[in-house]
């Protein structure tokens, strides 16, 4: 095989696989909403911060 032949047909076969991921990633179906609030809560910043006592700041001049 020349070496253009393999170059077309190593690029087909990328697209087909490209081609199929993008049709069977759509159709996956969709977790359920427990899972997407867990996830939401992972990444989220706690809401209340104990101010009480501590070290107190220097500035640094």
């Amino acid at each position: 095989m020349r070496p253009s032949t393999i170059i077309i047909v190593v690029i087909a076969i990328g697209a087909c696989a490209a081609g199929a991921w993008l049709v069977f990633a759509t159709r996956a179906p969709v977790p359920p909403q427990g899972a997407a609030s867990r996830v939401s809560d992972f990444f989220k910043s706690p809401q209340d911060y104990k101010t009480s006592g501590g070290q107190q700041m220097k500035p640094r001049w």
